[in-house]
């Protein structure tokens, strides 16, 4: 059956929301792409998406505007083999990200960055293999701003990183077009200098994450993935003030089917789902709860360059935030929210 193999490789997946959820579940916004190691390309890629929120309340938010502002990502990847056994990559993302702006003033403002190398051995005739890596995770200068708590005060960071690293397992079956990779990567704990409180904590979770794709017919490719973050043991914290988050672990569930069309045209259409964990909350930095997402992408290829495009919807579930305003409850319900996300992927075959 190599002829599937050979039919199958040449469909490139564009993947373009893995875990966009404006916070549900913590801060991730992005994940790293340890799919590329199993291509026997040299590439070069480049992705870029922009995420435009609804999230809205009937009460935190005036004059019906958003809360969570529109959100820019860039990231970038080399990919290469040693030899015939040994694949790396060289990774640029951006894992965790915030845009919360309150009319009230209350915000949460965090961009981060991350570096990554990251290698695959495969046994000798074995389809199994080992996976591990290193990255940096750089928190970059953010603002916190809690309301009455810190006397409506914002809180701003000074960029500091911190080293963590990945391994896994990998199985495939060439024949069938079938890829399985299997990798943990503890969570990381960054202090970082702040004004008002001396310092705050901006944690990343332990990740854990189950990927595979498969040739389930000519021409057509089934993928999925199941991706776990402990969230709860990565709240964002203040000296002095402590947790200011209330995010809970959750697991997000990705299935999707590509097909190659011609030569050149390839498409995929996907579903991605997280379970909400509470509709209630005590949070302003925890709006919604779960979230669904459907994705189209489109990827033409020539023999130098793929170029893909994406677009996806996210629907939001409710959440009643109840917060203390002048010593008194006041519960906003988050209701019938949504966002949508536009990417684009350029990748250079270079061999």
């Amino acid at each position: 059956m190599n002829w599937l193999y050979v039919i199958i490789s040449k469909i490139i997946i564009f993947m373009l929301f893995f875990t966009n959820n404006a916070f549900a579940g913590g801060t991730e916004v992005s994940r790293q792409n340890n799919m590329i190691l199993f291509s026997n390309d040299k590439t070069v890629n480049f992705s870029t998406r922009t995420s435009s929120f609804n999230i809205k309340d009937d009460l935190f938010a005036s004059d019906n505007q958003t809360v969570v502002k529109k959100l820019s990502i860039f990231s970038a990847a080399f990919k290469s083999s040693y030899s015939e056994n040994i694949s790396y990559a060289f990774e640029m993302y951006e894992p965790m990200a915030v845009t919360l702006q309150y009319p009230s003033g209350v915000k949460a403002q965090l961009r981060s960055q991350a570096l990554s190398l990251t290698g695959k051995y495969n046994f000798s005739d074995s389809g199994f293999g080992i996976v591990a890596g290193a990255r940096q995770l750089t928190i970059k200068r953010s603002t916190v701003n809690i309301g009455a708590a810190l006397g409506n005060a914002d809180v701003v960071t000074t960029p500091d990183s911190g080293i963590g690293y990945m391994a896994g397992l990998s199985y495939e079956v060439p024949a069938i077009a079938l890829k399985v990779l299997l990798t943990q990567a503890p969570g990381i704990d960054i202090e970082v200098p702040a004004t008002v409180v001396g310092s705050g904590t901006v944690s990343q979770p332990t990740l854990t994450t189950l990927e595979f794709e498969t040739g389930i017919a000519e021409n057509t490719l089934l993928y999925g993935s199941i991706h776990q973050g402990e969230h709860a043991s990565a709240q964002v914290k203040l000296n002095g003030v402590g947790a200011i988050s209330s995010f809970e672990d959750g697991e997000v569930y990705n299935i999707g089917i590509g097909r190659k069309f011609n030569d050149k045209l390839s498409g995929s259409l996907s579903y991605t789902t997280e379970e909400g964990t509470s509709a209630t909350g005590t949070s302003l930095l925890s709006p919604t709860n779960g979230t669904d997402t459907y994705s189209l992408g489109l990827n033409y290829s020539t023999e130098t360059v793929d170029i893909a495009f994406g677009y996806a919807m996210s629907v939001y579930g409710d959440k009643a935030v109840t917060t203390l305003i002048g010593g008194n409850p006041f519960t906003g319900n988050f209701k019938n929210n949504d966002a949508s996300t536009v990417g684009l992927r350029i990748k250079f075959k270079l061999q």
